[in-house]
């Protein structure tokens, strides 16, 4: 099942706009936990989003202690370099952490919905190109449609298909098979960018170091 993706653009009021529709969410599918995920916990009561939250509210994150949200939902905190992705459950934000370490979040098996705040319009794009997430709040420049053809497409729906997802391009025998792909698409003519072969990828259910593993190959020439 597809996980529900959110961007809020870095406008000025983006804390407020996430935290709406993130209560939003919550009330209309059900889910009963978020967990907030920022840069680094050291100095995090001192930012914009702590500030939102509140003094008490933040210093009990800090603490490790959950804290209700609203009503029947109940949220925590972790760092970018705490987080796991294998014991995170419900609703993920993602507040002015990195697009690297927003692939943390995009791997997380128990993710049912995701919500980014970039810190900046670059990262915002770059990840919204990347899931085509709905944007909440006021969309400042449409983010261009995928420029890969079907052939394209079909070619890598096939590897997906054949090799191992959950080893990526781990085994030489699904890294041979990506290559030939790759190398067959380029014999009979068709052009491509690694960047949009590695979106798709990642749209398409490989882990973020698998598409980056397939992009590698789709980059090299000859």
């Amino acid at each position: 099942m597809a996980v529900a993706r959110y961007l809020v653009d870095k406008v000025p009021d983006q804390v407020r706009i996430a935290f709406r529709h993130v209560a939003q969410v919550c009330k209309t599918t059900g889910i009963n936990q978020v967990t907030l995920i920022v840069p680094q916990k050291g100095s995090w009561d001192r930012t914009i989003v702590a500030e939102f939250l509140g003094q008490r509210v933040a210093k009990a994150l800090l603490k490790g202690q959950p804290v209700q949200l609203i009503d029947g939902v109940s949220m925590t905190l972790e760092s970018a370099q705490t987080f796991r992705t294998t014991t995170h459950q419900g609703l993920l934000i993602g507040a002015h952490i990195s697009v690297k370490d927003m692939n943390k979040l995009d791997d997380s098996w128990g993710a049912q919905a995701i919500v980014y705040l970039p810190w900046n319009d670059t990262e915002g794009k770059e990840w919204q190109a990347t899931w085509r997430a709905e944007v909440i709040g006021v969309e400042r420049e449409a983010v261009p449609r995928s420029s890969l053809s079907m052939p394209v497409e079909d070619a890598l729906r096939r590897l997906t298909e054949i090799i191992n997802l959950g080893t990526g391009l781990g085994h030489p025998s699904d890294k041979k098979h990506a290559e030939r792909t790759i190398g067959q698409l380029r014999d009979d003519g068709h052009s491509f960018d690694p960047v949009e072969v590695r979106r798709w990828a990642q749209r398409n259910g490989w882990s973020s170091g698998a598409a980056a593993a397939l992009e590698a190959i789709a980059s090299r020439r000859g």
